[in-house]
């Protein structure tokens, strides 16, 4: 099952331990060339919380700010896997290329484009083998179908979009290969446009849940707080930001009873650096 990717961004950008990329949500400021991305594993040690440094992600950009290499690398610097890719004339991106740490290629991805807009992404492996396909459909020239298949042309799943009279996205749903449905998300934005919240609803676990973003007096995304089906809060992800107005630091929380009080528990940490 291929889960919706929440407000779907431009070339993969950044990853993170909780399965937040931050860069959906807010920009990157200046003229940046590169960035890096640490996130850590949050540990406790005789009632004292500790941090260890697990995954490193450096990400180069162009002059246009386009991504153009990602590396992943160990928390000792040692490389894990590196993705290229690689623009047309217009900015889109036309080819996606992975390889290991011994530079041995892993897969490819080949994107084609109709009228300016995405047609397909073909995805092969390490032996040139088609491995999966994704089709795109779209309604007055907005997307309004993504179909994904395996490498032998059976159907996998599809995601329909939906949008408001202002071409936000308002509900998208996420179908099995027999049409059942597996997940639904509904959004809704304030009256300057901004996201204010997100309803999902997973078929599989019967949950509901509910993501309401909050932004800082300069109109930059501060949280997003999660409420279970029951309106309680379970979870906060909390963003910081430099100098420079870009992302420094993303912190998760879980928020849950124990020993008779309301807590909030670290479960994970992102922090950037630019250059």
């Amino acid at each position: 099952m291929k889960k919706i990717l929440t407000l779907v961004a431009a070339v993969a950008m950044s990853f993170s331990l909780f399965g937040l990329d931050v860069f959906n949500y807010v920009q990157i400021n200046g003229n940046v060339k590169n960035y890096t991305q640490i996130d850590y594993d949050i540990g406790s040690k005789f009632g004292n919380l500790t941090r260890t440094p697990v995954l490193k992600t450096v990400t180069s950009l162009d002059n246009a700010g386009r991504a153009v290499e990602i590396t992943e690398l160990s928390a000792r610097d040692a490389v894990l896997n590196k993705t290229s890719n690689k623009y047309d004339v217009y900015g889109n991106v036309t080819e996606q290329t992975s390889y290991d740490a011994d530079s041995k290629l892993l897969w490819r991805s080949v994107y084609t484009y109709k009228n300016g807009q995405k047609a397909d992404v073909s995805e092969y492996d390490k032996n040139g083998l088609l491995r999966s396909r994704t089709i795109y459909g779209y309604t007055d020239g907005k997307l309004s179908e993504e179909t994904g298949y395996d490498g032998d042309g059976a159907l996998l799943w599809k995601i329909i979009y939906k949008y408001t009279p202002a071409g936000k996205y308002s509900d998208v749903f996420e179908y099995s290969a027999d049409g059942s449905l597996d997940l639904q998300e509904t959004y809704s934005y304030a009256d300057d446009g901004k996201l204010e919240s997100l309803v999902t609803f997973d078929t599989y676990t019967q949950q509901k849940t509910r993501k309401v973003f909050r932004y800082a007096s300069n109109g930059t995304l501060s949280e997003i707080t999660t409420y279970d089906a029951d309106k309680q809060v379970k979870n906060r992800v909390i963003i910081k930001y430099d100098a420079g107005g870009n992302v420094s630091k993303v912190s998760e929380y879980n928020i849950a009873q124990k020993f008779g009080t309301t807590v909030n528990e670290l479960i994970a940490m992102s922090e950037f650096t630019y250059q």
